[in-house]
């Protein structure tokens, strides 16, 4: 569209050179690529086409794509290449981890570690901490540091035993 019309009469004619990018527009266009690329392949492993083809995400699928999402957003947050977009690299930084750490919160998101043939449990002591972490943080002066690795293994461990639980009432109510 080149031609502005209200009421039928030619407005404003705008010539084709308008639509034309600069080499420095070419270069914001690959910054942003560079930027939200990621972000594709992660709504990609979550959207519809991974159902069509088979694959069903579940959370502990994600959990290494999203730590490498955040790691490249942290990376471009202090690249001085990237400080035209500082500002909304830090609001999607804020928006993404808002969710992110919703996990923390969920036992669903140990449990799905604890049954993933690669992470396990070992994944949340090298990343949240075990009992040398929590030493080091009390020796650190912080006085509620945590063992995460011994509170996800009561919570698999209550998980279980619930289970098990569940398991054989269901299963004595239908014998009897």
């Amino acid at each position: 569209i080149t031609t502005v019309r209200k009421d039928g009469r030619i407005e404003k004619h705008i010539r084709w050179s308008a639509f034309k990018f600069s080499a420095q527009d070419w270069n914001h266009v690959a910054d942003c690529k560079a930027i939200l690329e990621y972000v594709h392949s992660i709504c990609f492993l979550c959207g519809t086409i991974s159902f069509y083809k088979g694959h069903q995400p579940y959370p502990a699928a994600l959990f290494g794509e999203q730590e490498y999402l955040l790691t490249q957003w942290e990376n471009k947050l202090v690249d001085p290449h990237f400080e035209l977009y500082h500002p909304a690299l830090e609001a999607g930084l804020a928006k993404f981890r808002k969710y992110y750490e919703k996990f923390d919160e969920k036992p669903a998101y140990i449990l799905s570690l604890f049954i993933h043939p690669y992470y396990k449990l070992n994944w949340i002591e090298l990343h949240w901490g075990g009992a040398d972490a929590q030493a080091e943080a009390i020796a650190g002066g912080d006085g509620y540091a945590q063992n995460w690795m011994d509170e996800a293994e009561k919570l698999v461990e209550a998980t279980v035993c619930a289970c098990l639980f569940f398991s054989g009432l269901f299963s004595s109510q239908s014998a009897g």
